[in-house]
């Protein structure tokens, strides 16, 4: 039986144990009840398959090649043989410039100097900006930039849109750590489907010797229609050496003082630990580095102060 755009076309029968298939893209076509022909006899399925002809097989040693006579004059590899979707590439997520912030944020709640702050910052570390803003405000000419200028350089340590609230130290990751929660709905540079903005997060620490710094990490985060009354909250965390400043057991554990500086899409000074920020806060605490384990005469023995899991080890 032919099917009725006259291809050949087959469906399961349970007493012959056989799966046609149509010579159609069956992966492009829905099975529609009616078109497949039906066999009643195993004996019409036999002839049927015989007037198909031989098809010659091959063993397929690994990694040669194999060639279907007869029926495909063309060598392929095996691996060829295998039919693979093409490869989905991943898109950057779009950077909004500063027209398409103020195109976004327009008649919101979310101030020119919020928005712009990353943009501004830039203007400010360049003389060639700062000399001529209309070419990176350019499509922006309804706002009065000495007023935006004057807002974001009156502005200090906002926490309005984000802040700081815990930092710590992991010390079986030997990381410090710090929960950072985001408040509002909006004026974070964009949705989902941007490029947002980034919570940077620059971390000091006190070994004895004054504040040092360690490094500085970072969080993306978006617009989001809707948000919990308690906002969402994002950790953070920076791998440290802590083994390099832990006491042998028999000294037992220490305190450090820590500082973190949380900035809004304009990292913190790396130089100076306690420079302003924009948007953002400081926040200090005391860590404790527990002991490591003492090492003697090639015996290791754990300390009693030293807590199960414990990952520090120093030699006495």
């Amino acid at each position: 039986m032919a099917s009725p755009n006259h291809m050949r076309a087959v469906s399961y029968k349970p007493a012959t144990g056989l799966h046609l298939v149509s010579e159609k893209d069956t992966c492009r076509e829905e099975n529609t009840p009616g078109w497949a022909p039906e066999y009643s006899d195993a004996r019409a399925v036999q002839m049927h398959m015989e007037s198909l002809g031989p098809i010659s097989t091959a063993g397929i040693p690994a990694g040669d090649k194999v060639k279907f006579s007869d029926k495909i004059n063309k060598a392929y590899h095996p691996a060829q043989a295998i039919l693979s979707a093409p490869p989905i590439l991943a898109s950057r997520p779009k950077q909004l410039s500063a027209a398409e912030l103020h195109q976004l944020y327009a008649g919101t709640s979310v101030p020119a100097h919020r928005y712009l702050a990353a943009l501004l910052n830039t203007a400010v570390n360049s003389p060639a900006i700062a000399l001529d803003p209309s070419k990176w405000l350019a499509g922006i000419s309804e706002i009065n930039l000495s007023d935006v200028v004057e807002a974001w350089l009156n502005t200090n340590r906002n926490t309005s849109y984000e802040q700081l609230n815990n930092i710590g130290l992991d010390a079986n990751t030997s990381r410090l750590t710090g929960v950072l929660t985001v408040k509002q709905r909006s004026g974070y540079a964009g949705g989902p489907m941007t490029a947002g903005s980034r919570e940077f997060v620059v971390f000091w620490a006190d070994w004895g010797s004054g504040f040092q710094y360690e490094g500085t990490t970072s969080v993306t985060v978006h617009d989001f229609s809707s948000l919990p009354a308690a906002g969402l909250e994002y950790k953070v965390f920076l791998p440290v050496n802590v083994l390099a400043h832990a006491r042998s057991g028999s000294k037992g554990a220490k305190t450090v003082k820590v500082r973190a500086v949380l900035s809004w899409n304009t990292p913190p000074s790396t130089n100076d630990p306690c420079a302003p920020v924009v948007w953002g806060n400081s926040l200090d605490g005391v860590i404790l580095i527990p002991p490591g384990i003492n090492v003697s005469s090639g015996v290791r023995s754990r300390s009693k102060f030293a807590p199960a899991g414990s990952c520090l080890r120093v030699t006495s």
